[in-house]
């Protein structure tokens, strides 16, 4: 009868101890929310007032992010988003994801990002 006591005592606090390293685990993973940027910063009128940028989130392209398309005047109010929506400061991973065959359109007045027709890959300089 002792033996099953303290089979059942040590498997209670096996059980405690799993439950409160998953706990804590939970706590620090569990806080990543999405961001939203304002609508504003993709709004355009034609392809002209949009542009590339190399960071659309937390992490930059080149660093496992992703590119995105904005409108040219509002760089500096994305990456001022950016900074204070992205805190604390993100882990991002060493892989290079930015790509040079894409441009920036106005497409139903919103930036986005669009592949680069064949004369526009030629006209880059190499």
């Amino acid at each position: 009868m002792k033996k099953i006591a303290a089979t059942v005592v040590a498997l209670g606090l096996s059980a405690t101890m799993l439950t409160l390293a998953l706990m804590s685990f939970s706590h620090g993973t569990a806080k990543t929310l999405p961001i939203v940027p304002p609508f504003d910063l993709f709004w355009c009128q034609d392809d002209d007032d949009c542009a590339v940028v190399e960071r659309i989130g937390c992490c930059p392209c080149d660093q496992g992010g992703g590119q995105g398309a904005v409108t040219s005047w509002h760089r500096d109010d994305l990456r001022l988003f950016l900074k204070s929506a992205c805190k604390p400061a993100q882990k991002c991973v060493q892989v290079d994801l930015c790509r040079k065959d894409v441009t920036s359109r106005c497409v139903d007045r919103r930036c986005r990002l669009v592949p680069k027709t064949a004369e526009q890959v030629g006209k880059e300089p190499s």
